[in-house]
């Protein structure tokens, strides 16, 4: 299936010539007759625009090649009394992997002693730090660092409770950078 098709425009326009003291045009200037022509074929036979995207008759279809559909997630109501949280730590790079599950295990208790519920924490694993953080620990080292291990923690908790998880993380020496964000329902 061929398509042809010619486009002509001819319309006047107008040149704004700019004075080198102001922005503002002083003269007008008006030119007729601007035409362009272009002869354009198409060939549109054979391709998704026909079919469809994904269409079953087609061999190389594109439903099953690599694009994973996004599992709908059943998403879990907020209890009353408690509001949705996040924080997302930054732990130092050079942790083990004991030492950063008993790390994540201790603040997933203080969250749930504060009275938080569902308590998610996601690994997002070393990530290189947009600047460098220079970190003083409790015996008085300074510490440079140029990566991170970043966790983030979903949760639902009581606004009380926020206190004394952000005065523990800032008191951690092996959290570089915390912070808590309330979550709010976006409104389209």
């Amino acid at each position: 299936m061929a398509t042809s098709s010619i486009l002509s425009l001819s319309r006047p326009f107008t040149i704004f010539p700019i004075n080198s003291t102001s922005f503002y045009p002083k003269n007008v200037t008006h030119y007729s007759c601007l035409t362009v022509k272009a002869q354009t074929t198409l060939d549109f036979s054979g391709s998704f625009f026909e079919r469809g995207f994904g269409s079953d008759d087609d061999p190389t279809s594109v439903t099953g090649s690599g694009i994973a559909a996004v599992e709908d997630k059943e998403e879990i109501q907020c209890p009353p009394g408690l509001r949705p949280y996040e924080t997302m730590a930054v732990l130092r790079p050079d942790m083990s992997e004991d030492e950063r599950l008993t790390l994540t295990q201790k603040y997933e208790e203080l969250l749930v002693a504060g009275g938080g519920m569902y308590v998610e924490v996601f690994n997002r694993g070393v990530i290189p730090l947009a600047y460098s953080i220079r970190r003083k620990n409790k015996a008085g080292e300074t510490n440079t660092y140029l990566d991170g291990i970043y966790l983030l923690f979903t949760y639902f908790t009581k606004p009380d409770s926020m206190t004394a998880l952000e005065a523990t993380l800032n008191t951690d020496d092996d959290v570089i950078r915390s912070s808590s964000f309330k979550i709010r329902k976006r409104k389209y």
